[in-house]
């Protein structure tokens, strides 16, 4: 008898010991549960990316990420509340339950899921330098000898992109890519980083002031962030964007939010 109860009894033990060594983000399905439960979609966004995300003069956020978002939401048949955040946060929000989801021009790479989770793509472009229209520099390699200033976005992508393809750059960091445009107009830098839908859309935005060089910085998919540790919320997430890509709505909402067709997501492999 004695024997059976300190079985038992360590059977207890351990079992407690385990329940508290577990984080509350890794319990299968608690942020699923959380989500249900409270009737709303918590969502870190950006505040100063159009045509990605953009908060108006109203204090709305609008924008091609905005309306995934909301798409989410939808599915979900719960409410969205938008949580603006900087491009550093899209990490620490999900890492700290700040926020359930990141919607934010998230690109996936293998350093940001050792803290953070990520699911399939709905977006896959490559990084590019974009520079004033009247730069003579044509190719990355021209760039690069010529030892520009190029604008990138502090805890972006382009902080690893930048200094590997162009070595003899002078890097500026700005906290938003509102800043580095404006910074390029201005002629306060040569060059900025960002993605080939971004720059499209700037060089559409400003006729005659803009061009990309050719080649590419970085390979960017991008995806909605989740908090790690948690599969069955990411097995939602996942099937959601699985959807969004088949069904057509992301084309629909791709070629509203930026004027063109989105290329095929198989074709950007």
């Amino acid at each position: 008898m004695f024997l059976k109860r300190a079985f038992f009894g360590l059977l207890g033990g351990l079992a407690i010991a385990a329940s508290m060594s577990i984080p509350a983000s890794a319990e299968s399905g608690s942020v699923l549960q959380s989500v249900l439960s409270n009737g709303k979609l918590r969502i870190a966004v950006l505040g100063s990316l159009p045509p990605y995300a953009t908060v108006g003069a109203d204090g709305v956020p609008v924008g091609y990420d905005i309306d995934i978002a909301k798409k989410l939401a939808a599915a979900l048949k719960v409410d969205p509340e938008f949580v603006v955040t900087d491009i550093p946060s899209r990490v620490t929000s999900l890492q700290t339950g700040k926020v359930d989801v990141t919607i934010a021009d998230f690109t996936r790479n293998v350093e940001r899921s050792t803290s953070v989770a990520f699911s399939n793509p709905y977006v896959v472009t490559n990084m590019r330098l974009l520079v004033p229209e009247s730069a003579p520099y044509k190719t990355i390699e021209e760039a690069n000898a010529a030892k520009i200033r190029v604008a990138i976005s502090r805890g972006g992508t382009a902080e690893r992109a930048v200094p590997a393809h162009l070595p003899n750059a002078q890097i500026v960091r700005f906290n938003t890519q509102a800043d580095e445009l404006s910074a390029l107009l201005s002629g306060q830098v040569d060059a900025m980083a960002e993605d080939d839908f971004y720059n499209r859309k700037a060089i559409s935005d400003n006729q005659g002031k803009l061009r990309q060089v050719d080649g590419s910085l970085a390979r960017a998919e991008i995806a909605i962030g989740v908090p790690a540790g948690d599969a069955d919320w990411l097995r939602v997430v996942n099937l959601f964007v699985d959807q969004f890509n088949a069904s057509g709505d992301n084309k629909a909402l791709f070629n509203k939010w930026f004027g063109f067709d989105q290329p095929s997501l198989q074709a950007q492999y």
